[in-house]
């Protein structure tokens, strides 16, 4: 790997086309750069930042992958496990963030991990790390960030896990996609339950959670996490954001899932104890409530409030982020949104305090809008049009509505909170 950190000239990857080497058949997105070795072919980016002061500041993410190695006995974890101390030792002797394992879409045992944040001088480092079994051998991958800032690296892992999904491997792999396996099936529906509990944050302290996680069922075996956005089938959002997919069948008393972790398109197995309930469902532990669709042309009245909040401390430094959202819907069917968004930091070094406080309003922005279904269409009189998801959680009760998986409470007019006041 150390070679790799000295690239020569190389050749623009095509954009969303597919490449070959050595029989391994993959797609890259666009601006990485493509340069074949003997055994495999590594592929570059760099991301050029300027800050305040007009100083430039260059990251550098390399893609390596391999040509099938012959396995020699060795189990895939084993053989993955050597690769990796193999690599970087700034990477190697840091624990896995993130590390899992399952099967492909075309069958191939898959295994992966994520590492961070070593440094080398003052670069720093972090990688995902991606092996899978074929019968020829056994294909390893590996994606080295260097000097890169979050959002680049969030960029720079989806392109490398969407390239993971598009291998293919042995002659007669397909392209990925989520298709129900034969069995598949036999539920149609969106089903909540009430997720709640205290959890760390990123400031050093705890915040407490209450989310109404949901599952969409489909008839065929398909399902996902999420209600699809933007007017999206079920089959589009799952081709476009597979972790939020898998497929379920349904086995007497029990259910059975095959779900896709991370973005690799890893499938893994697992099963619950599942159970009718009128309307509803028991799977597991967990109540899943039957979550109707709105009639289309419904009408609400009234005004809907978004809140998150997050605070902490550390030893050296504080923080608090704040965001909160408006949504007034009239019988009339206009709509207008309003909020804000405000963060501060703190820290303390050498006897010295510094911080920093942020925050702006969000435009109030105002016109029509439709309720069909699960889907709200705001249509704002500029002409600009946004699709969101949306759903009552109580049944019958508008009082709190989750639009595109946040929780909007709603208001109660002014006159009745001063005469309970009263």
């Amino acid at each position: 790997m150390l070679a790799v950190l000295a690239l020569c000239a190389a050749t623009p990857a095509p954009a969303a086309t597919p490449q070959e080497f050595g029989g391994m058949r993959f797609e890259i997105a666009e601006g990485w750069t493509r340069r074949d070795a003997r055994d495999g072919v590594i592929l570059q980016r760099s991301y050029v930042t300027t800050d305040s002061r007009g100083r430039r500041k260059t990251g550098t993410a390399l893609i390596q992958l391999s040509v099938a190695k012959p396995a020699q006995g060795a189990p895939l974890p084993a053989a993955f496990a050597q690769f990796i101390a193999a690599g970087l030792p700034e990477l190697t002797r840091e624990r896995p963030l993130i590390k899992g394992q399952g099967i492909t879409t075309n069958g191939h045992a898959i295994i992966f991990e994520e590492r961070c944040c070593g440094r080398r001088n003052d670069v720093s480092l972090s990688g995902n790390f991606v092996g899978i079994g074929t019968p020829a051998g056994y294909h390893f991958s590996q994606l080295v960030m260097m000097n890169m800032e979050r959002d680049q690296r969030r960029e720079a892992e989806a392109q490398y896990e969407a390239m993971i999904r598009s291998l293919l491997l042995a002659p007669d792999d397909e392209p990925f996609r989520l298709t129900p396996p034969r069995g598949a099936g036999g539920l149609d529906g969106i089903y909540s339950y009430l997720d709640t509990g205290i959890r760390p944050n990123a400031f050093g302290g705890t915040d407490f959670y209450a989310d109404n996680n949901i599952t969409v069922f489909d008839p065929s075996g398909l399902y996902s996490t999420e209600i699809p956005k933007d007017g999206m089938t079920l089959q589009a959002h799952c081709a476009a954001t597979p972790s939020d997919c898998g497929f379920y069948r349904l086995a007497g008393s029990q259910i059975e899932r095959l779900e896709v972790r991370r973005g690799y398109g890893v499938l893994e197995r697992d099963s619950d104890d599942f159970a009718r309930n009128g309307d509803d469902l028991k799977i597991g532990s967990r109540d899943y409530r039957r979550i109707p669709p709105i009639p289309a042309g419904t009408r609400l009245s009234g005004t809907w409030r978004y809140f998150f909040a997050s605070v902490g401390t550390g030893a050296f430094s504080s923080g608090s982020v704040a965001v909160e959202r408006h949504l007034q819907l009239t019988p009339d069917g206009r709509f207008t949104r309003s909020g804000f968004s405000g963060a501060s930091m703190t820290n303390s070094i050498g006897g010295s305090t510094t911080g920093v406080t942020t925050g702006s309003d969000r435009p109030v922005t105002a016109g029509r809008y439709e309720i069909d279904g699960y889907r709200l269409t705001l249509i704002g009189d500029d002409g600009a049009r946004e699709v969101q998801s949306i759903f009552m959680a109580d049944r019958g009760s508008d009082g709190l509505l989750v639009i595109n998986g946040n929780n909007y409470l709603k208001q109660e007019p002014e006159g009745q909170r001063s005469s309970r006041r009263r």
